[in-house]
């Protein structure tokens, strides 16, 4: 007898024996016979899957990566990974990011508080991260750690000059009080968006790559 019809007969021999085993019975059989296999093919199928979605996500370049801190209100962040996104004209794999969390400082910190932080933290090292939107006590944390630019000096002279009114100023680590942050409540943007009134603060992270999207933003939010 050849291999080949030898490899048939034990294939027809294991099908039959199936067939004559109850369903508890061929689950049983399949599982003890062929577990490593099934491990196999399953471990084979995670590796593929991460591997497909590392190469996947590295061809994705955010365009701009905003976060919301201690807004009291549901907010609909929909106005800045929508309608700012289509108004520049970004791509599907250029999204703009806007992601809320809730802080409490000092004796209050809780551990999402620490974690929260600690996730900022990392996007700034990275220089993932481009814009606060925040509270005062948040903006002031980060301004006392040189975390926020100097929006006199990074905004042109006609945004600067329309938004003057709205510069917030905040001391830096060595105490000076600097234009880091502007009052965006009681425009168009944060009546969509429903920022809450104490917590409509933006500024601009000091190591952002993206700026000119970031001031862009700016425009878009005072219409100009």
């Amino acid at each position: 007898m050849s291999l080949k019809e030898q490899l048939k007969n034990e294939i027809r021999a294991e099908r039959q024996k199936l067939k004559e085993m109850s369903l508890q019975d061929k689950l049983w059989y399949i599982w003890e016979y062929y577990k490593f296999h099934i491990g196999g093919i399953i471990a084979a199928a995670i590796i593929i899957s991460v591997i497909i979605t590392s190469v996947y996500n590295s061809t994705i370049h955010p365009a701009l990566h905003c976060i919301i801190i201690n807004s009291q209100s549901e907010l609909d962040t929909s106005v800045l990974e929508e309608d700012f996104h289509a108004l520049m004209g970004f791509e599907k794999k250029q999204p703009v990011y806007a992601e809320t969390m809730f802080i409490a400082y000092g004796d209050a910190a809780t551990e999402y508080s620490y974690a929260s932080m600690a996730k900022i933290s990392a996007l700034v090292a990275s220089k993932d991260l481009d814009v606060l939107i925040a509270d005062r006590e948040s903006l002031e944390h980060y301004g006392s750690m040189d975390g926020l630019a100097d929006l006199s000096q990074l905004l042109p002279a006609d945004v600067l000059s329309a938004a003057e009114s709205r510069l917030v100023f905040f001391p830096d680590s060595s105490g000076q009080s600097l234009a880091v942050s502007l009052d965006i409540s009681e425009t168009d943007f944060a009546r969509v968006m429903n920022l809450s009134e104490g917590a409509s603060y933006l500024s601009i992270i000091s190591n952002s790559t993206h700026t000119e999207t970031a001031i862009a933003l700016i425009r878009y939010i005072f219409g100009l």
